[in-house]
């Protein structure tokens, strides 16, 4: 990364050169992005789920950090899908359910939502609250 961060090819923000010009955070970014990709083919082969997916997602923050910071944007979604693979069917169907569940958790802490319904129009158009004016607009059917 400090060799990287060096070079005058990529088109790096002046926020990323400033963080890797302090010796001490260069370096601390330097090994953990050695750290990360070393441990990657162990943590595909181990047999725990939260060492596959705490990985993955470190992988995915440091190709989003490459695209966002370095200008590579192809290269920081390819490998993004090529880390996305990696994870196996019951890692995304657990992932599926821990969403679906803080979302149900916010729906049940969201202030006012507890006594009214949604009421869902046919053709996919938004949902409408009761009691408000309902606009007949280009995809509502009504």
């Amino acid at each position: 990364m400090y060799y990287v961060s060096r070079e005058t090819e990529f088109h790096m923000s002046a926020r990323f050169a400033h963080v890797m010009g302090n010796a001490y955070l260069g370096t601390a970014v330097s090994y953990a992005t050695i750290a990360v990709e070393l441990d990657f083919p162990f943590a595909l082969l181990s047999s725990r789920a939260w060492l596959r997916k705490a990985n993955t997602l470190a992988l995915e923050a440091m190709h989003l950090g490459i695209a966002a910071f370095m200008g590579l944007v192809c290269f920081g979604r390819l490998m993004i899908g090529a880390d996305c693979v990696c994870l196996r069917d019951e890692d995304y169907r657990s992932l599926w359910r821990s969403l679906q569940a803080g979302r149900a958790r916010m729906a049940a802490d969201w202030p006012g939502e507890a006594g009214r319904q949604r009421v869902f129009l046919a053709g996919g158009s938004a949902p409408r609250m009761p009691g408000t004016p309902l606009r007949k607009g280009v995809h509502d059917h009504v």
